[in-house]
């Protein structure tokens, strides 16, 4: 899967959009994308990084699933999935 450019019409924080950017990153190298694996590469402060993991989330973006030793992932949904602003999570989806 590459990077969907539509992230960048989507009305996210930067923070949301680079997490993204990263995400994507991980994901298509082959690595997992967790928590863990995304700080050394966050240039910021993890709590940055955890309020733009839920900001993706709540937007339907990306999807956190708990892998075989119950870490959580997250991996880049197709731009069919994601909800612009404001739209409730589950609504129409």
């Amino acid at each position: 899967m590459l990077m969907d450019r539509t992230i960048f019409t989507m009305d996210l924080s930067v923070e949301a959009t680079s997490a993204y950017i990263l995400i994507c990153s991980f994901v298509e190298g082959g690595a997992p994308a967790n928590v863990e694996s995304l700080g050394p590469s966050w240039n910021g402060p993890r709590e940055a990084l955890s309020s733009a993991l839920i900001e993706l989330r709540s937007r339907g973006i990306i999807e956190e699933i708990l892998d075989e030793r119950l870490v959580r992932r997250y991996l880049p949904n197709p731009a069919d999935f994601w909800r612009p602003a404001g739209e409730l999570q589950g609504a129409g989806g």
